[in-house]
């Protein structure tokens, strides 16, 4: 790039630049400024640095405002593969990750979780064996009822009736036991 085109270059850049940190900062749709300007002058910079372009710009305005809008969807997929640490803070700051609080281990909902667990289970065992046993085998052993059915001799029809009452006094007793 001869003086010349240096010179015709760094005219259009000093005479459009408020336009072309309008634009860029439209794009960015925020109120940085300071990105904006920083985009133009990067972008003014690649162009100037080239030591020599093979073919001259036709358009300059077009190609200035195509690298721009091109440096901006890389701004934006750079800015979505960032990330930031929940524990990063000052020592006297609380962080993101101290006011998060950690609900995996809640001592009192686990034990409510295992009383009433072990209630399901006392309920299904006062069943009567045949609605006991359907029940257990579709839904803890993972069981169809056409294998059962197969098994068993027993008609399709009336493991799905045993099981539909088994579910229906399980449902009943526990509301009777959860209203206590």
């Amino acid at each position: 790039m001869d003086r010349s085109e240096t010179a015709s270059l760094s005219d259009f850049f000093r005479s459009n630049y408020q336009r072309l940190v309008g634009y860029v900062s439209r794009r960015l749709r925020d109120s940085a400024s300071r990105s904006s300007e920083d985009i133009v002058q990067d972008v003014m910079l690649s162009i100037l640095d080239k030591p020599d372009i093979l073919a001259p710009i036709a358009d300059l305005s077009a190609y200035v405002f195509n690298a721009l809008r091109n440096r901006v969807i890389d701004h934006y997929r750079r800015s979505r593969d960032e990330t930031v640490s929940l524990d990063s803070g000052d020592d006297e700051e609380m962080c993101l990750f101290d006011m998060i609080p950690d609900r995996r281990y809640q001592p009192e909902d686990s034990y409510h979780r295992e009383s009433l667990r072990r209630t399901v289970f006392r309920v299904i065992e006062e069943l009567p064996e045949a609605q006991m046993r359907i029940i257990v085998e579709t839904e803890f052993n993972q069981r169809s009822f056409r294998e059962l059915s197969e098994e068993w001799g027993i008609p399709l029809g009336t493991l799905l009736a045993r099981k539909h009452r088994g579910l229906r006094s399980v449902r009943k007793r526990l509301e009777e036991i959860l209203e206590d």
